[in-house]
């Protein structure tokens, strides 16, 4: 098979494409779609934090894989520096999690596809192997997401924490989610990156895409985020 054969999916805005579709409200936040051949969705993307107990999402949503946050423990956002998360109390919340949703994941044959970040649960690739490995043959998959998996401590080493995440990652992840990171003016204070489409940000870009090519199978699906798109395709080779 060729490189040029790869799969490519765009993130779009969930609730503009109901606009266009004459829907009333969106039922995700975005949705994955082809760029190629007749248009079919790879996942929705649903918001909100598993671990709060309030996290809840539509069935109906497009495609049957729903990709999520693995969540975190703190009670003052999304992405805040919770150390419990990482700890016993946060894996132990997590499994409970997984047993509570498992049932009606089997039930309307969805899959449930987890994009690791390093403040949530599943924050790098020891978490991510381990429920792989886990919870094999249930329905639970990871997004490999390298810009969500950096946190700004980590950039000086950037490279060698890619080559890990692709080398244990690529080969048994649902699909690769391509965005990029960049220095915000809270990024200081709140020890998160901001993000931006690929190859518009800080990651090297050449490291990436040989990583790509060496680690990830053809058959596997790349996501990209809006924004420059055929630049984003001739920076990985697709």
């Amino acid at each position: 098979m060729s490189h040029r054969s790869r799969p490519v999916y765009l993130v779009h805005d969930a609730a503009h494409l109901a606009r266009l579709l004459g829907v009333e409200a969106p039922c995700c936040a975005q949705v994955a779609m082809s760029t190629a051949g007749e248009a079919h969705p790879f996942a929705s993307f649903v918001e909100g934090n598993p671990l709060s107990g309030q996290w809840i999402v539509d069935t109906e949503s497009p495609g049957s894989r729903i990709v999520s946050w693995s969540g975190t423990l703190s009670d003052e956002g999304l992405f805040a520096d919770e150390p419990r998360t990482w700890m016993r109390a946060g894996h132990e919340r997590f499994g409970a999690f997984l047993d509570e949703v498992a049932p009606a994941l089997h039930h309307h044959r969805r899959t449930l596809c987890f994009r690791p970040h390093h403040r949530h649960v599943l924050g790098d690739v020891h978490s991510s192997v381990k429920l792989l490995r886990d919870r094999a043959g249930g329905p639970f998959e990871v997004l490999l997401s390298p810009a969500d998996m950096l946190a700004p401590s980590m950039l000086r080493d950037a490279e060698d924490h890619l080559t890990r995440m692709f080398a244990h990652l690529g080969p048994v992840a649902a699909g690769v989610l391509l965005g990029d990171l960049t220095q915000g003016p809270s990024t200081a204070a709140t020890g998160c990156f901001e993000s931006v489409p690929f190859g518009q940000g800080l990651l090297p870009t050449a490291v990436v895409a040989r990583l790509v090519a060496e680690y990830v199978p053809q058959t596997t699906p790349i996501v990209l985020f809006p924004g420059e798109l055929d630049r984003q395709r001739a920076l990985l080779g697709l």
